[in-house]
């Protein structure tokens, strides 16, 4: 039998448990992943040309890219090169982190790494920089340069 107070059931005391019309509460567990800015223009596959590396994937492209970091746990916005949207899409959903990649529409891509690590505060990643830019490690010395995206750190 089960006891009634106010019209609604209340536990059972004999055996623990609510009546069977009403479900027992669960907790609720909430919280988000960490967000990770993707800063690129559409680009596809990219290979190593030369070296010991030659014909190994460098860039797996941007839809890849996304699966990848999504599974690696970051929620993902992606945002066209073009100044200023990146710094707005920065300051309107503040993300964690930044990762331009500068496979495609490059000097734009640059300009969006330099200032994006200048205006908004949060560590910013490029892909796509070779080892020899020098211009570009003088204009953004704190942006972390990967070889790929599989070098960004876990999210925490």
């Amino acid at each position: 039998m089960t006891a009634v107070a106010n019209g609604n059931p209340v536990p059972d005391a004999r055996c623990g448990t609510i009546a069977p019309h009403r479900a027992a509460p669960q907790p609720v567990w909430s919280y988000a992943m960490p967000k990770l800015l993707f800063i690129t223009a559409p680009t596809p596959e990219i290979l190593f040309q030369s070296g010991k590396l030659e014909g190994k994937v460098r860039f797996p492209g941007t839809d890849a890219a996304v699966e990848e970091l999504t599974a690696k746990g970051w929620e993902i916005e992606t945002i066209q090169p073009d100044w200023p949207g990146p710094l707005r899409k920065a300051e309107e959903w503040e993300p964690d982190a930044v990762l331009v990649s500068t496979f495609k529409r490059v000097p734009i891509a640059r300009d969006a790494a330099s200032m994006i690590d200048r205006m908004y505060e949060a560590p910013v990643y490029t892909v796509g920089v070779t080892q020899k830019d020098e211009a570009f490690r003088t204009m953004a010395p704190d942006v972390n340069v990967l070889k790929n995206i599989g070098e960004l750190p876990d999210p925490s």
